[in-house]
């Protein structure tokens, strides 16, 4: 039976484009649930395999950092087999990763887990728009794009809470689990509303040495930050690890500047104001995904309460944070990128900043608000960061530009988990040291790195122009 965009719209009328928006979101929100839903389960993971922090935040680094290696690959995946099959093949991959999580015998398994499922969330992310785009007239595109992002927002608020509730019912074996049914029904709307390609694919090369320099930089980095408390910085392994990070690092940009079709086209950095921008985002990554491991880890450990409590906390900031959007995107075309940006860095830096206090006895209900306004400071950040990063931009680099911003929002979120762990961990091995009980001092220590990361985020935020330009001429 004919599947083509054209078939389907006669078939199914004006609805059609808002079946395929509900089909694209379902499956985005789905994986995205899975990026915050195993963190309330970690420290019961930590038990169960006797593991410490700087181990167990592999199941999140891992995550995030594949899920950027995973937005590289969806461009030439979808020239290659075309949107639906590319669609349908990631939910059916994601579905056998849950199962093999949900019944994973070691902590390897799971990390290995955690890498296939980041690699699908991200290829599925840029997926979602390219099919939206291809229903939608352009007069409807923003409105489209709008809803979608407000859902797709809400699915990471709802993990934690969703998380907690089935750790504390069963294991943290069924925060693995959960995503089936949710996979399912993706899996059922896609075969009946994703429509197939009309052109013949396209055998496009693929930049294979870049992408295995990407990766191999990734590991050997993150690897050699999580060894760091336990073998100590002076080891030879971590010496080595971050040596050849550093190495791995170099020629991956010397790779990429020689290629024709890069992963990533560096030479977005010669316009001025992509940069800073770039930092910026990589600060927004750092911040949203380290609060959403730390926040939850502290009020399970430090403060002894369960996980659906710890989840719970979590659900009015995503709230927040959705709300917010719309609100900031609507500014954004009327108010100056740095005062936005401005703003939304001091609420940030400032809900921080209170969280240094947060320890046994401190106030759930102050966590759960400063949580708020940090979601909301964060918020403030996004849309501005990325429309400046992209209005420097001539339309040919368009792409480049945005798969740039991606990297860095989901590579800054690797590095603050792994800096977040190592605070915790050594703060964990000082304490048993001196023979007292898990205490809060490294969370505390970690908000207030973080507080002083979000004040110094003002020095590329003053190089960012003032008002939007237009796009560059290539």
């Amino acid at each position: 039976m004919p599947q083509d965009v054209q078939t389907l719209q006669s078939r199914h009328g004006e609805r059609y484009k808002w079946k395929v928006m509900l089909t694209v979101m379902l499956g985005t929100m789905t994986m995205a649930l899975s990026s915050t839903i195993v963190n309330v389960a970690l420290p019961d993971i930590m038990s169960d395999f006797a593991i410490g922090h700087t181990t167990v935040q592999w199941l999140v680094t891992a995550f995030l950092a594949s899920m950027a290696v995973g937005m590289l690959l969806n461009a030439w995946a979808v020239e290659r087999f075309g949107a639906r099959r590319t669609y349908l093949t990631t939910l059916v991959l994601f579905m056998g990763a849950a199962l093999v999580g949900g019944f994973g015998p070691s902590f390897e398994v799971l990390v290995g887990v955690r890498i296939t499922q980041g690699l699908l969330a991200g290829m599925v992310q840029p997926l979602a728009l390219v099919l939206m785009y291809a229903v939608f007239p352009i007069r409807q595109r923003g409105q489209a794009m709008g809803l979608y992002a407000m859902g797709v927002v809400l699915g990471p608020s709802f993990g934690p809470v969703i998380g907690g509730w089935l750790v504390d019912l069963f294991s943290w074996r069924a925060v693995f689990l959960i995503v089936l049914p949710f996979c399912l029904v993706s899996l059922w709307l896609a075969w009946r509303y994703v429509a197939t390609p009309t052109e013949p694919p396209v055998k496009i090369k693929f930049d294979m040495v870049g992408l295995i320099l990407l990766s191999g930089w990734l590991v050997a980095l993150l690897w050699g930050l999580a060894e760091g408390p336990r073998t100590g910085w002076s080891s030879p392994r971590v010496l080595i690890a971050l040596g050849l990070a550093a190495g791995l690092f170099a020629g991956f940009i010397a790779c990429q500047m020689l290629r024709q079709s890069p992963l990533l086209a560096l030479k977005v950095f010669a316009y001025p104001g992509f940069g800073p921008a770039f930092l910026v985002a990589m600060l927004t990554g750092a911040g949203l995904f380290a609060s959403v491991y730390l926040l939850p880890m502290l009020v399970q450990t430090a403060m002894g309460q369960s996980a659906s409590v710890a989840g719970s906390l979590l659900l009015p900031a995503g709230i927040a944070m959705a709300l917010t959007f719309p609100v900031v995107g609507r500014m954004t075309d009327r108010l100056s990128p740095v005062m936005l940006v401005g703003i939304g860095l001091i609420l940030f830096a400032g809900s921080c900043f209170v969280l240094t206090f947060a320890g046994p006895g401190f106030s759930l209900i102050t966590i759960a608000l400063m949580a708020a306004v940090g979601r909301i400071g964060l918020a403030m950040t996004m849309p501005p960061v990325v429309v400046q990063a992209l209005s420097v931009l001539p339309p040919a680099l368009m792409n480049q530009g945005t798969g740039l911003v991606s990297f860095a929002r989901q590579f800054g979120g690797a590095l603050g988990v792994s800096v977040s762990a190592i605070l915790l961990q050594q703060h964990s091995q000082l304490m048993m040291t001196l023979g007292y009980p898990q205490a809060a001092a490294g969370y505390q220590d970690a908000f207030a790195l973080f507080t002083v990361l979000y004040l110094l985020g003002f020095i590329p935020l003053a190089r960012l122009p003032k008002r939007r330009e237009e796009p560059a001429s290539a």
